[in-house]
């Protein structure tokens, strides 16, 4: 019978591992002006360019969400300026969990523990873009697509809603460092609360 090494099971648990990581890896990847997002079953809106963004933001995070019944909460950093939308998710042990990239003219999405095709990266980049992007973008974005957004600020804590007739679809409220975003219709829910240097 053929026998192995305490040693040389390790080396081989170590390539399968190894082989399994690399083999998980998701990908997906489609032309960053070509996406499109939708808000109903006939609408929808395209990307907005970073080009538009008049932000220039890096910064980390701590992000909490639902989908449903299914919680998760996490670590990320993310970089917005007038040429990209980078952000990484990572784990509570440190691990990155997902990558995602925007341009002009592409839009990446790289994990190894989520399914990238079923993730649909442009509607994360729709969101982050509904919460830090200037409203006058936005609604101009959003009205050439039939949809109407309101932004209202008291206070000190911001308020935008983006409904379909009388049908409210997302809502997102700003105050300090907290952001908290939920899509009605598609029943899912973001806080980020971002870190603040001294």
């Amino acid at each position: 019978m053929w026998k192995m090494k305490t040693s040389e099971l390790w080396k081989l648990a170590a390539m399968l591992v190894a082989f399994a990581l690399c083999a998980c890896t998701s990908h997906s990847a489609v032309a960053g002006n070509s996406a499109k997002v939708y808000y109903s079953d006939s609408r929808y809106i395209q990307l907005i360019a970073p080009q538009y963004s008049e932000i220039s933001i890096e910064e980390n995070q701590q992000m909490t969400g639902t989908y449903g019944e299914k919680k998760f909460s996490g670590e990320s950093w993310m970089l917005l300026n007038d040429t990209t939308v980078h952000m990484m998710l990572f784990s509570s042990m440190g691990n990155t969990i997902a990558e995602l990239i925007y341009t002009n003219d592409s839009l990446a999405f790289n994990s190894k523990w989520m399914n990238a095709e079923k993730m649909k990266p442009e509607y994360i980049i729709a969101d982050i873009q509904f919460c830090y992007y200037p409203a006058q973008v936005l609604e101009k974005n959003f009205r050439a697509a039939g949809f109407t957004f309101v932004e209202n600020q008291k206070d000190g804590v911001l308020n935008r809603t983006l409904s379909d007739g009388n049908s409210l679809i997302l809502k997102m409220e700003k105050s300090g460092n907290k952001i908290l975003l939920e899509n009605v219709l598609r029943h899912y829910s973001y806080q980020i609360i971002s870190e603040i240097k001294e």
